[in-house]
């Protein structure tokens, strides 16, 4: 297993039911894995950060992940 340092990024935007703008926000951790993309999985299942319509952007280890199969 390895440890991957994660870093989400939420991008402003807004509630799509209410307006409210959600500012820019940003989070960081580390998760033990066997691939990067058990460690991306993981990394959506922990994170903390409230959503509601905003991209969410993945860094795994410095480089921005693209969860291909979407």
């Amino acid at each position: 297993m390895k440890a991957y340092k994660i870093n989400i990024i939420r991008e402003p935007g807004a509630d799509p039911f209410t307006g409210e703008l959600y500012p820019m926000k940003q989070e960081e951790f580390f998760v033990e894995a066997n691939s990067i993309r058990n460690a991306y999985v993981q990394a959506t299942v922990h994170f903390n950060m409230d959503v509601r319509g905003q991209l969410l952007r993945f860094f795994i280890d410095g480089e921005e992940y693209f969860d291909e199969s979407y």
